[in-house]
């Protein structure tokens, strides 16, 4: 009996020990489901995209969420989105000799001069050198302004004052050939001489190569209402009126009013895509069929023409797609507006930047661009939604204006004399790096500093206000 009792009273002990065990069973079961679970989420979770806003703020870079350079517009159909990609591997491609590239040129690539940063195709030019463009020419010694300081004409210069050395590869400089980057290319007494500046040339200008975001919608607006701000302008604001400049299509024969280009020598975006494949890569097209070359067009040796492609080398797929391609980059959208900024832009207003950077415009009831799919010479346009009756805010009236010996380079084109340029959108000026036609500073203050000519009165106004409005104009000009 007495054995019985002490078994019994052992039973809580035992039953204790069990407890304790299952408890503990209970806790093991609970971590490894807990354990299982993490790991599920963990598996399953995407992996972190490095370019990502929280990935790249870590990293110390914010990502802007409106920065969209280099997309395409919106509203496209799936067939105008594989167009647009379609442009934009031409766009990016790197043409070789045996694809027509040369024989002079500046550039293997359209991206090469528009890709600045190196994720925006279209962008500005990421350099101030290579991948710029260089125009030179002289005074014409019987011209009543050759007599003259430079100093006291640079701004009138037109077209009867000035050679543009077209007999020794001008007016733009080809710095590149397809021996001086291939020495080995063709025999040592055989070699395609890149351009070089005459000694007598007294009027050099570099040109920056700025964004193409946009301009599809530029390529819309009615040339009547281009017409109407000058007119405008002459009413309300004489002093700061521009002139429309009228140049000729290539294409059609006809004259139009002239948007594209730092002082508005390319009607639309077709013609400034016809040139820049002829002077910047060397291609030629159905409307651009000669080579440049350092002593007159097409001149070269005879061993030359054996290793190029027979011309025309585009017959027209390349140019039209990259007419496309550019014609659908959408604009850049605004940065944030803040109080700040808001004051800003009363003192843009009241200065009377506006009269010249003026905010809006509309583009035409049916706005078109060349179908990607036309052959030349036969080339057909296609109405797009996307680029009819849009409200657009370039910030500029797309006139030209006398800008003062600060700015004036000397070169006359098409309409615009020495001292003449466009006025410069400013969409997207909060992601320029260059600014002024030349790249000459990257400083917003500064680049307002140089206007001159019919800027000058709103230049000293914007000088003499207090540092605080200047501060506040300068945060609406980098919210554009």
């Amino acid at each position: 009996m007495i054995t019985g009792v002490t078994r019994l009273s052992n039973l809580p002990k035992v039953f204790g020990f069990f407890q304790r065990k299952f408890g503990q069973l209970i806790a093991v079961v609970a971590v490894v489901v807990l354990a299982q679970i993490a790991w599920t989420t963990y598996r399953e979770a995407p992996v972190p995209d490095l370019t990502s806003a929280t990935a790249a703020g870590t990293a110390g870079h914010k990502v802007d969420p409106t920065d969209n350079r280099g997309k395409p517009l919106d509203g496209l159909s799936a067939r105008q989105l594989q167009a647009f990609e379609e442009g934009k591997a031409f766009f990016k491609k790197k043409f070789t000799i045996k694809e027509g590239l040369g024989p002079l040129f500046n550039g293997e690539s359209c991206f090469e001069c528009h890709g600045q940063p190196s994720n925006a195709v279209g962008g500005e030019g990421r350099d101030n050198s290579s991948t710029s463009i260089v125009n030179f020419a002289r005074r014409i010694p019987t011209s009543p302004k050759a007599k003259k300081p430079m100093a006291e004409v640079i701004e009138n210069l037109g077209k009867r004052d000035v050679d543009f050395f077209l007999e020794k590869g001008g007016p733009s400089l080809q710095k590149r050939s397809i021996t001086t980057e291939n020495p080995d290319l063709l025999p040592f007494e055989v070699q395609v001489d890149a351009d070089v500046i005459p000694p007598n040339a007294d009027i050099i200008s570099p040109r920056h190569s700025p964004p193409l975001f946009g301009d599809g919608l530029i390529d819309n607006i009615a040339d009547a209402d281009i017409i109407a701000n000058s007119i405008k302008q002459n009413i309300e604001h004489p002093d700061l009126a521009g002139r429309p400049i009228s140049a000729v299509d290539r294409y059609t024969e006809s004259p139009r009013v002239g948007r594209f280009g730092w002082k508005n020598q390319n009607v639309n975006l077709f013609n400034f895509t016809t040139g820049a494949m002829n002077i910047e890569l060397g291609l030629t097209t159905y409307l651009s069929s000669t080579e440049n070359s350092s002593k007159s067009f097409g001149i070269f040796p005879k061993e030359v023409y054996q290793i190029l492609p027979p011309g025309p080398n585009d017959k027209g797929e390349i140019l039209v797609k990259l007419n496309y391609f550019q014609a659908l980059l959408a604009p850049p959208k605004r940065g944030e507006i803040t109080e700040e900024v808001k004051r800003g832009e009363k003192h843009f207003q009241d200065l009377n930047c506006a009269v010249c950077h003026q905010p809006s415009m509309v583009t035409a009831p049916n706005g078109y661009v060349v179908d990607p799919d036309s052959p030349l010479p036969n080339l057909k346009y296609l109405r797009l939604d996307a680029l009819s009756n849009q409200k657009i805010y370039p910030y500029s009236d797309f006139l030209v204006h006398q800008m003062g010996k600060e700015l004036a380079d000397g070169i006359p084109q098409e309409g615009a004399r020495g001292g003449e340029w466009r006025t410069t959108p400013l969409w997207g000026l909060r992601f320029k790096k260059f600014l002024l036609h030349d790249g000459r500073t990257q400083v917003i203050h500064d680049a307002i500093m140089f206007h001159g000519g019919q800027a000058e009165k709103s230049k000293n106004d914007y000088a003499k206000l207090p540092k605080q409005e200047q501060d506040e104009l300068l945060a609406f000009l980098r919210s554009l």
